[in-house]
Formats: C-alpha cells, sequence, structure tokens
C-alpha cells in the first residue's frame, strides 16, 4: 500500500553521506536497467534522494513509489514532482532498492525524456556488475572454469563500451548482454570475478569486442556475417567439437505460408502466394546470409538476420540453418545453435570446462591470438 507521506526532507547534506572513504574509487560502470514511461520502486532501509534543484529527501524504508516521466525536465515520485535527473543513494551497503520487482544496491538516476520515457540508471562498481552478468549469462552452477572465460570475456565487452559522453554504457538485455541485478550470486561466481579481477582480452594493442553466444552448432562465425563488426584474427570464427551435447545444437521450426506471407509483405513484397524458399547466400561458416522467397509475383529476398528477428529470436535460434522443407502445414526450417555464433560458444565453454580444460585455454580456443591483461592498461589515470 502506498504511504500518506512519501518523502521526509533531510537535515544533514547529502553530499556528506556520498563523501570518500579516502580509498581510490574503483571504476565504475553505468546500467540501463529500465526505460519506459514510468518505474515501481521498493525501499528496503535508507534510501536518499537528491534531485537536479538540490533538494534531498530520504524515502520511507518498506515503502513503494511509482516514479513517472513528466517532461525533459521534470519527473513525480509519486505525488512530488522533482527535478530531472533524481539520483537515488543507498548509503547501508547491507540495504537495496528494488525496481520493478528487481533488487539493486548501487547508485540508481532517473531522467525524463523529451519523448515521454523514464530511464532508470544503475551505476556500480565494475567488478560487482560482473557478478550480475555471469548469474544471468551463465548460471552459478556451472563449471568454475567456464564461470572465469565468461567473466574475463563479459569484463573485455563491457570495458569497450565504456563512455562518459553517454547518459549510460550499457543495456542489461541481449542488446549488450544480460543483467537483472545482483540476485541467485553464490561463491562459485564470486570466484570466477574475484580470481580474475581487471583481466580483459586484447589484440594488437587494443581490447577486442569479446562476443559471445548461447551455442555456435559446430562453429563460429565472423562479426561481418552476423553484424556489423572488423574481423581479425581472434574473431574469425573456429571449428567447435565442444557443443554437441548441447540441446540448442540442433533445433527446427514450422512456420506457416500465411505467417511468411506477411513476413513479407510487411517488408515491401506484394505476394498472395508462396511458391518456394531457398537459401540465396551463406557466409563461410554455413549461416544463412540471405533468404529468398519464390512467389506469385516476384522473387523476394530478405537479410537471414532480419527473418529471425522478425519471428523471435527464441524461436527462430539462428541463422545456421540446414535445411528448409515445405510441408502440408507451411515450411521447416532446421537448424543449429542458438545466437549470433560470434566469439565464444558458451555450451562449449561448459563442455571444455567439464574436460578439465582452464578458462585460458577456453579462451584462447574461441578467441585466437588474444591475450590476457590487466584492463588498468586501458584506463590509467
Amino acid at each position: 500500500m502506498m504511504r500518506s507521506t512519501l518523502l521526509l526532507i533531510l537535515s544533514m547534506s547529502f553530499h556528506s553521506l556520498m563523501a570518500s572513504d579516502g580509498k581510490d574509487k574503483e571504476l565504475e560502470i553505468r546500467i540501463l536497467i529500465s526505460k519506459n514511461s514510468q518505474a515501481t520502486f521498493n525501499t528496503y532501509g535508507n534510501v536518499i534522494v537528491s534531485d537536479y534543484s538540490g533538494r534531498k529527501f530520504r524515502l520511507i524504508p518498506n515503502a513503494t513509489y511509482i516514479a513517472k516521466a513528466d517532461s525533459e525536465n521534470f519527473l513525480y515520485l509519486s505525488k512530488e514532482k522533482l527535478s530531472s535527473p533524481v539520483d537515488f543513494f543507498i548509503p547501508d551497503g547491507k540495504n537495496f532498492l528494488k525496481v520493478n520487482g528487481r533488487k539493486y544496491k548501487g547508485k540508481l538516476r532517473a531522467i525524463s525524456h523529451r519523448d515521454g520515457s523514464l530511464i532508470i540508471i544503475e551505476e556500480l562498481p565494475f567488478e560487482k556488475y560482473l557478478l550480475g552478468v555471469l548469474s544471468c549469462e551463465m548460471g552459478p552452477n556451472w563449471p568454475i572454469e567456464a564461470l572465469k572465460a565468461q567473466a574475463v570475456a563479459s569484463r573485455t565487452y563491457a570495458a569497450r563500451l565504456l563512455n562518459k559522453g553517454r547518459e549510460y554504457d550499457v543495456e542489461n538485455d541481449t542488446s549488450h548482454q544480460v543483467y537483472t541485478g545482483l540476485e541467485k550470486i553464490n561463491t562459485n561466481i564470486i570466484e570466477a570475478v574475484n580470481s580474475t579481477k581487471g583481466e580483459v582480452l586484447y589484440y594488437n594493442g587494443r581490447m577486442i569486442t569479446a562476443f559471445f553466444h548461447a551455442c555456435c552448432g559446430g562453429r563460429t562465425t565472423t562479426p561481418s556475417a552476423a553484424f556489423q563488426g572488423n574481423i581479425i584474427k581472434p574473431l574469425r570464427g573456429v571449428i567447435d567439437p565442444y557443443c554437441k551435447t548441447s540441446n540448442h545444437y540442433e533445433w527446427d521450426i514450422t512456420l506457416t505460408e500465411s505467417d511468411i506471407l506477411r513476413m513479407i509483405q510487411s517488408r515491401g513484397s506484394t505476394a498472395l502466394k508462396l511458391k518456394g524458399i531457398r537459401i540465396y547466400s551463406k557466409d563461410k561458416s554455413g549461416r544463412a546470409i540471405k533468404l529468398e522467397f519464390k512467389t506469385d509475383r516476384s522473387n523476394f529476398r530478405m537479410k537471414a538476420n532480419d527473418v529471425r528477428k522478425y519471428f523471435g529470436n527464441f524461436e527462430f535460434k539462428s541463422t545456421f540453418i540446414t535445411r528448409i522443407k515445405k510441408t502440408n502445414k507451411g515450411y521447416i526450417f532446421y537448424g543449429k545453435g542458438w545466437g549470433h555464433g560470434v566469439g565464444m560458444c558458451q555450451e562449449g565453454a561448459k563442455n571444455m570446462a567439464r574436460k578439465g580444460y582452464s578458462y585460458k585455454r577456453i579462451l584462447s580456443f574461441y578467441y585466437p591470438g588474444a591475450r590476457i591483461t590487466d584492463m588498468e592498461k586501458f584506463f590509467a589515470q
């Protein structure tokens, strides 16, 4: 239930609460955790709020607040109109704040935009962010050496995206890497992050973009084949014998003729009947680049990635299409792997770890030619 008194004015200085303890500041990262017209906040313990005008408040513990966008310069926190941006700070490390039902412990910022959207950004130390990434991208019960490999890959990937010129550095979904706060973290994940602290992958003096995906289906591919990206030696693709036992190694999906027609019509085709589908072009790994649809009007071509996005990346698992079969119900697409196929295959890394390979060997297999160094080398003050 919403409290009637929503905000308590602070008599103490907000800045004194955030004063440095004298230790060197750890590198931090800003994650976009919500983008909508509003967000729900649940307080657990002390939470301090400061808006752009300098007003400072203590939120009531164990209360619910609804934040809504008002204009580019203002937002509402329940009934209180505040100047955007609004910062939320948790002074006691044991407490936390829930945003849309998920638990966060970092500094949070709410920003109202001209288009009516309200974005919520969490800022926290880089290594703590990785704890949350590993719990989502692999899971707490994966083999420790696979978790270590993921920690290095995720750290490298995120470090490449740090940019003070933007409102935030990374998004919390598959646009970058999945992060849902600091939950489902166990000793394995903590060990994986702590034992590889600061380690990143580099090649020719620069950190690589350490892409990864769920399952490659037997062969990884290049960034240019899956999306925009430079081809360097660590990302040229490898033949992978380690993910064959994965449930995602092979897949199939049945699409009706009417669904396929709707898709190509939404892209400009005037077709009323579908006569056949074929793979028009492939990359070197065997993944489809373009599909050709034979229709009653003319042949229509679409990027395989666009077809996959249209039908959903969870159902249409990859562009590694091995066969297309016409049936009475429509067309069956058979394929391999799950994800874009660039960089480290997580299922392969899991099986390499089970076979006794170290995380460094796993990384050298999926990113051949890349070396490990400390990220401080790239972020020296």
